[in-house]
């Protein structure tokens, strides 16, 4: 009896087997991908420091595992339990230090670099992290934990990417855009955002491959896919598609409805000749765009009948637009010298000369609103709204600005 009692006293107890907190699960066994040790010794000391470690006894974990540092110098896995706790404890720098020595000795040690990942994370590295594990994941045998990890950190990357791309720099954005959508290809917000820029610096052949994924997909119907697909058509100039497309969105939400406009009035600019591109692109009209613009945006003048010849201007020819020239003299709007035979076709209108010519095709064209006033009283009677009020009447007119004004009309003599 006392023999058997001395026997059993002598038995060793093993280790009781600890499970590692939730906080600490990811932090996997340190000898997870490092070769198994023979040395029953060595895993029985080693066992204790991790087991120290796991009960957030760290003062023992260190002692133990130091013990084993000095006995077995070249047992990595020891080194990466004091990169753990320096980790807790959150001396992040020495933690990080530690494991790189050990990588640099063991490059695809699977132990160290999971607690690399993790100190990535500790260090608010996260897309450094997500490459790691991700990289780990892709590996025919992963830890469990990375697959796990990998979906986690995935929708933080992706959150800080897209986050910092809606205010970074255009080209950086755009960078931050793709990189997101590498990490997730579902993501609407994203993919619409890219396309939208591309559209903007008319990559619309880029934007379109971009978008090309959601043509078979619950996404395609959304108005916002829809108003690119239509932008993309628009910087392909098919403007008729894209008209369509707008109209479809523009019975459903009115605020679609300028754009659409705006559309129609590019197409109609697309398909007008020289000399109205050359007019409504100028930021600094003459006569002759004025005439131009007058012919194609007004019906009543371009349709205009019973004209009497106009008298002949020999400063014409050869100019863009003589034919629109013509039509202005001959209703009026401008006047040939009789002494010189010009008219001036080349002289820049300035704010002042185009509410005066403004209103003077008002009254030339027979408009109800300017029956019996003088010239400048012309526009407020007809409520035109000079776009060119608030400039210095030397003030050089835009085509465009023209243009407006010229619209503004069309509506009263239509």
């Amino acid at each position: 009896m006392t023999l058997l009692f001395v026997s059993c006293a002598g038995t060793t107890t093993p280790t009781p087997v600890t499970k590692p907190s939730a906080e600490d699960r990811y932090l996997i066994d340190p000898r997870t991908g490092f070769a198994p040790s023979t040395d029953a010794a060595l895993t029985k000391r080693f066992d204790a420091a991790w087991h120290a470690f796991l009960s957030g006894n760290f003062p023992d974990a260190r002692k133990r595992v130091a013990e084993v540092r000095t006995r077995y110098p070249e047992y990595l896995p020891a080194a990466l339990v004091e990169a753990a706790i320096d980790l807790k404890e959150g001396n992040l720098s020495t933690a990080r230090t530690i494991v790189q020595r050990v990588e640099d000795q063991k490059p695809d040690y699977t132990a160290a670099r999971v607690y690399d990942a993790e100190i990535a994370i500790a260090e608010h590295r996260t897309r450094t992290a997500y490459d790691i594990y991700r990289a780990l994941a892709q590996q025919p045998t992963p830890p469990p934990s990375a697959v796990e990890r990998v979906a986690m950190l995935q929708t933080r990357v992706f959150e800080e990417l897209f986050t910092a791309a809606q205010t970074a720099p255009e080209e950086e954005s755009m960078r931050l855009l793709r990189e997101a959508l590498d990490i997730n290809p579902g993501a609407l917000n994203a993919r619409l955002m890219l396309a939208n820029k591309m559209i903007a610096r008319k990559q619309v052949q880029e934007a379109r491959e971009l978008l090309d994924p959601l043509i078979s997909s619950p996404d395609f119907d959304n108005p916002e896919v829809q108003q690119a697909f239509a932008e993309i058509e628009v910087g392909r100039g098919q403007y008729q598609e894209a008209i369509a497309r707008y109209d479809r969105l523009a019975r459903k939400d009115p605020r679609f409805r300028p754009r659409l406009d705006e559309i129609k009035e590019q197409w109609t600019a697309a398909n007008m000749p020289p000399q109205y591109q050359k007019a409504i692109e100028s930021e600094a009209i003459d006569r002759s765009d004025l005439a131009v613009l007058a012919y194609w945006k007004l019906t009543s003048v371009r349709f205009a009948q019973n004209l009497n010849a106009p008298p002949i201007a020999i400063d014409i020819e050869g100019i863009p637009g003589r034919d629109e020239i013509v039509r202005a003299i001959a209703i009026g709007l401008y006047d040939v010298d009789p002494v010189t035979r010009r008219v001036s076709a080349l002289r820049p209108v300035n704010a002042a000369n185009l509410e005066r010519l403004a209103a003077r095709l008002l009254l030339v064209r027979g408009a109800t609103c300017a029956r019996g006033l003088s010239i400048d009283q012309v526009l407020p009677a007809c409520g035109v709204s000079d776009p060119t009020a608030t400039l210095p009447p030397d003030s050089p007119v835009s085509g465009r600005v023209a243009a407006s004004l010229l619209d503004q009309i069309e509506k009263i003599l239509h």
